[in-house]
């Protein structure tokens, strides 16, 4: 059964009551407060004046709900893209979906070691957010670049977000301009709804209900669909390959998605919310295996894709970002509609996540100095109608992910290099704000000196996606969007890799790869270099925050009380 199997209005409607449904079970959840329920007054007052259970769920969590709640908010619809597309595309096979799947597993393993050491250094009163820690460890300076990387991290994933269930929504129904809008609205402001109204507590309860669908989903699936598309061993070997291309990209795909999920609010949430370390670590440890496991299995439906479609794929009549669907054209329309219910499930179960995150970067300033919840509330709104915005105008999102990425990988070492706290030796001290700042300086500077380097005329998208550095370059189709000057453009990652549609494949080129080494290695070299300079040259004052707002602590100051 060929696309499209669905009208316009059925595709808007299994949409919209699919978060509709998530929607009731977040009030429903918000109303029960242990084994009771609250009353209609009691509701509107948690709205109006929330409590900090309310905005964080803070040390509330057992393991398993830490776990699911972990999976569901690292999940989203671009699953049905992501590694499927990596193991269609026999130039990358399985090194691309492995690298994929460890990258998107490997942040909550990394947490599992750094996050309790940073969630007792922050305090319970201080912790919501990653920011908190940047805050706590350096000062305002730090933390105003932490929370840029983060909301804008945040922000481009949304974007991406609900670009994607609004894809898949049309892909069925055919590409309608209506479709597209309606879908786009609908789940970006219901799931803002749930949020605003009902708080984290809730938002986890519709996690855990998420992550057991998904899961289910892919038992269950996974047999159907591979048994509709059978195909045999010499057919599977022919396409799985081990290509440079292949570990080229698996390498650039653990370091960026690591880089950006340590800059992810939503997640980080979860870290306060877990009932103790122990409970933490198991939960981010089944997270882990669960995401894995997901990202895995979406894999594998590419390689059987790229068995099956081969000769089309070798031919640019199928592309390999729709290698899922591909293998599930031939199934009923109940099939589809069932798809496109797990597809909103999964959007919903990443967008309440992005926007309980967006929030949570501004809640310590918000009780330390009383600022009213609302404020925050309608930042966060703007940010979800910018969102829609985006989407509906079809800007692209992949070239700004990467550029996104390539921002996270350069704060990312300065930022976690704070963990160490106490000098090492006389030149290995503990990073200084002016270091970590420095460090980011550095970094950014290593990207732009390549591109001189590389003597970039700038950098162009063009209407797939594809990033240029030339504007004559003869591959690119037009329209072309200038996106940056001269070396300035190296940071969208022109790699000069011929990309079909655009796609994840611009992971693919070498020189990529050599960017984010290069950010990094530079990034975490200037944090330590200039910290032990500005030890030198300014002593002990070195170690003090550069801005001061009055009321401000970190966590330096309350260690120093705890223990005097």
């Amino acid at each position: 059964m060929a696309y499209p199997t669905l009208s316009g209005k059925e595709s808007i409607s299994v949409v919209e009551c699919t978060t509709v449904f998530f929607l009731l079970v977040a009030i429903v959840a918000a109303l029960r407060e242990g084994r009771k329920w609250l009353t209609p007054q009691k509701f509107w007052e948690n709205i109006k004046t929330p409590n900090v259970h309310w905005l964080s769920a803070k040390n509330s969590l057992p393991w398993q709900q830490i776990g699911l709640s972990y999976f569901a908010g690292g999940m989203g619809a671009w699953v049905y893209y992501g590694s499927t597309e990596m193991g269609a595309n026999t130039r990358l096979s399985w090194w691309g979906v492995f690298g994929y799947s460890v990258g998107s597993a490997a942040p909550a393993l990394i947490l599992i070691y750094i996050a309790p050491t940073i969630k007792e250094f922050v305090g319970d009163k201080n912790g919501f957010s990653v920011t908190d820690f940047a805050l706590s460890r350096f000062g305002r300076s730090t933390q105003l670049v932490a929370a840029f990387v983060s909301v804008m991290y945040m922000f481009i994933s949304l974007c991406a977000e609900i670009s994607t269930i609004a894809n898949v929504a049309t892909l069925f129904s055919g590409d309608s301009a209506y479709t597209r809008e309606v879908v786009l609205g609908s789940v970006t402001m219901i799931t803002l709804l749930y949020t605003v109204l009902c708080g984290l507590p809730a938002s986890v309860v519709t996690d855990r209900l998420q992550g057991i669908m998904i899961t289910g989903f892919m038992l269950f699936f996974s047999i159907f669909l591979l048994a509709s598309n059978p195909v045999d061993a010499a057919e599977m070997r022919a396409v799985s390959k081990s290509t440079t291309s292949g570990f080229v990209v698996m390498i650039t795909l653990i370091l960026a998605v690591i880089s950006a999920e340590l800059f992810n609010a939503g997640q980080w949430q979860r870290v306060y919310a877990a009932k103790s370390t122990a409970d933490l670590r198991k939960g981010l440890a089944l997270g882990a295996s669960l995401i894995f496991f997901v990202m895995w299995f979406f894999g594998i439906l590419g390689v059987v894709a790229a068995a099956k479609y081969r000769d089309d794929f070798d031919n640019f009549d199928k592309f390999h970002y729709l290698a899922f669907f591909y293998l599930a054209e031939s199934l009923d329309k109940g099939w589809h509609v069932l798809i496109l219910i797990f597809a909103t499930s999964l959007c919903v179960s990443s967008v309440d996540s992005i926007q309980n995150g967006l929030t949570s970067v501004l809640y310590r300033d918000i009780l330390n100095y009383g600022l009213p919840v609302n404020a925050v509330r309608v930042v966060c709104a703007a940010l979800n109608i910018g969102a829609i915005f985006v989407a509906v105008e079809k800007i692209d999102v992949l070239s700004l992910f990467l550029m996104v990425d390539l921002l996270c990988a350069i704060a990312a070492p300065a930022l976690y290099l704070g963990l160490i706290r106490t000098d090492i030796n006389t030149f290995i001290v503990a990073p200084t704000e002016f270091g970590t700042l420095m460090g980011v300086v550095c970094g950014s500077l290593a990207v732009i000196v390549q591109g001189v380097v590389l003597e970039l005329d700038g950098a162009w998208t063009d209407a797939y996606g594809a990033v240029f550095s030339n504007k004559d370059d003869p591959y690119a189709a037009p329209p072309l969007v200038h996106r940056a000057w001269g070396a300035f453009g190296n940071f969208w990652l022109p790699d000069g890799t011929v990309v079909e549609g655009g796609g994840l494949q611009a992971f693919g080129g070498k020189r990529t790869m050599l960017t984010f080494i290069l950010a990094i290695i530079f990034s975490a070299f200037g944090s330590m270099f200039f910290s032990w300079l500005d030890v030198y040259f300014r002593g002990e004052r070195a170690r003090q925050p550069l801005i001061t707002i009055k009321g401000d602590r970190t966590g330096l100051e309350d260690h120093e009380e705890e223990t005097a």
